[in-house]
């Protein structure tokens, strides 16, 4: 169906049939996602998809999350922010890369203006990555009822569209990695989403460098 409205896409004329042509590509898009993510939660709950951990930088995943979310930041002239950090953890790369995914595409998804900031810093010996946002907000009697299949707030249905699948499969992800994943936020003022993981003692090619004072300043 894809390769059938790609063709479509390039062969149409009229700026009609490009916007009917748009829209099935979307609606299609939309079934990818909500495929991909049940296929993922259906491999969480059976054990069916296996950490594994590994010792790595966490300034290579913020790399990789940088290059995948900032033109859809620039889109919507959101200012995304991501903390140099030398830190270093122990934890499923893959796994970590798609939770925090999933953070930070409802930061940019539900933030109408302002800024999206991810960054992380030691707590009690542990190291907990943060993901602000100045978007819609979730009220406290609602917190634990985003992370449940989909579960979406009226005010967030209304700022994007979505399927109330993205914090469930995190839920999913953060028990199987045993990494605590806490939400605070006030209504209407932004969020911040956390998680907390094990420190890498060594790396292996080299032992963690500890960040400067300049550097340890710009941590949040």
């Amino acid at each position: 169906a894809r390769l059938y409205v790609t063709s479509l896409v390039e062969r149409s004329k009229g700026p009609e049939d490009k916007r009917l042509a748009g829209n099935v590509d979307a609606s299609l898009e939309a079934v990818e996602e909500i495929l991909g993510a049940l296929l993922d939660i259906s491999r969480l709950d059976s054990g069916a998809m296996k950490p594994e951990v590994s010792a790595f930088r966490v300034a290579d995943v913020f790399k990789q999350l940088e290059m995948e979310f900032a033109p859809l930041a620039r889109e919507k002239a959101i200012t995304l922010t991501f903390v140099p950090t030398s830190l270093a953890v122990r934890s499923d790369r893959r796994l970590l890369k798609r939770l925090l995914q999933n953070f930070i595409s409802n930061g940019i998804k539900y933030t109408r203006k302002g800024r999206v900031l991810v960054g992380c810093r030691r707590h009690d010996g542990r190291v907990r990555v943060e993901v602000y946002d100045t978007g819609v907000g979730i009220p406290k009697s609602k917190h634990k009822l985003v992370f449940q299949e989909f579960q979406r707030l009226d005010q967030g249905a209304k700022a994007a569209r979505g399927l109330g699948l993205g914090l469930s499969i995190v839920e999913r992800i953060a028990r199987v990695l045993e990494h605590p994943v806490a939400l605070r936020s006030t209504h209407g003022k932004g969020s911040a989403f956390t998680v907390e993981l094990p420190v890498a003692v060594s790396m292996p090619e080299e032992r963690e460098v500890a960040p400067s004072p300049a550097r340890r300043g710009a941590q949040l």
